[in-house]
């Protein structure tokens, strides 16, 4: 079997998963069966699974090369967003600004490691790294909530530890499903320290300057930043539209991550901008003209619906630049994406 073919039967067991929970709660709030989250462990470990047997099929066939790094990163980008309304609905985070926390907390540092991979040549990782520790948290996390019930994550640390007021008063009286996100963003500060430094060493042995590297945080921060200007001012997309926003987005960043891992093996500039990020300037500058003096060129009827169609571009937008460098790719090396071309030579 290909190694592109193990990847995707994997990712397709995450959206199974996603499937499953859209059938129970489709707006991340309603509580799934307890054997839907035991399924969600078992997805995520047979996607982990996969992702780690597929490089171990690709050099035992001889088919290692850009593509299957491509296509692994192109997976485990979209597995984020994915992930992430999975293991918000199992935290029951619904649709609220924790679930926007967690996910900018994920992504944030999924493109680290990609940014870091892109100036250091090496894709670190760190003592706590998503891609094993983070993804066994969270695959125990969904069995804790198919044995214990999603409830149990909206009980405080102190009622769980039987605490009297007055006892203990260092630990705080925050529900377990916030100090999770909370756990995960002091992860974040970590990862960008431990990945600042890994570049900044890099950059330097190469006698090359650091500001360009730095530059390209820029995006994921000034993308962030829009975005967050948009949900300020346009709050009930955070209590009502959040499923189809986080899917925009994750698409979106699904696209600027293949398009960093592209430049990464074909050695090109580091990539500043892609055009999915276009409609979400432009849904954050007509929410805030109110703040301007100005009536927006659309109300909120009309912006539920310029959402989607946000995410019909983003995922047009992304399907054609995934078929395109796969192609081309394919055509370059004489290769096939999903069955062996050229089997190995017995020796």
């Amino acid at each position: 079997m290909a190694p592109n073919s193990i990847t995707g039967l994997g990712f397709l067991c995450v959206v199974f998963n996603l499937l499953t929970m859209f059938y129970f709660a489709p707006d991340m709030t309603a509580v799934c069966p307890s054997w839907a989250y035991f399924s969600f462990a078992i997805g995520l470990f047979v996607y982990q699974s996969m992702d780690a047997i597929d490089g171990k099929q690709a050099r035992r066939t001889g088919t290692s090369g850009p593509l299957g790094e491509l296509f692994d990163h192109g997976c485990d980008a979209l597995n984020t967003t994915l992930e992430v309304i999975l293991a918000a609905n199992a935290l029951q985070l619904g649709q609220s600004w924790w679930s926007v926390l967690s996910h900018l907390v994920t992504l944030g540092n999924f493109y680290l490691s990609t940014w870091e991979e892109y100036h250091t040549g090496t894709l670190y990782l760190s003592a706590f790294s998503g891609p094993v520790e983070g993804i066994i948290i969270i695959v125990l996390l969904y069995l804790i909530t198919a044995f214990a019930g999603a409830q149990l994550w909206l009980q405080t640390i102190r009622s769980i530890l039987g605490l009297a007021p007055g006892v203990l008063p260092f630990i705080p009286d925050m529900q377990l499903n916030h100090f999770f996100i909370a756990f995960g963003a002091v992860g974040l500060g970590g990862n960008i320290l431990t990945a600042f430094q890994h570049v900044v060493k890099a950059r330097r042995d190469k006698k090359q300057s650091v500001g360009p590297a730095l530059a390209g945080l820029v995006p994921f921060v000034g993308m962030s930043l829009v975005a967050y200007s948009w949900l300020n001012a346009s709050p009930y997309i955070i209590t009502e539209h959040l499923v189809p926003w986080m899917l925009y987005v994750g698409l979106s960043f699904g696209y600027t991550v293949g398009l960093m891992i592209t430049a990464h093996v074909t050695h090109q500039p580091f990539p500043l901008f892609n055009i999915s990020f276009l409609p979400l300037i432009f849904g954050a500058v007509n929410a805030n003209l109110p703040a301007l003096g100005v009536d927006r060129i659309f109300g909120h009827h009309q912006e539920n619906i310029y959402l989607w169609s946000c995410l019909a571009f983003s995922a047009a937008a992304y399907a054609h630049f995934a078929v395109n460098v796969v192609n081309d790719i394919c055509d370059y090396f004489d290769i096939w994406c999903f069955t062996i071309k050229h089997p190995k030579k017995s020796e």
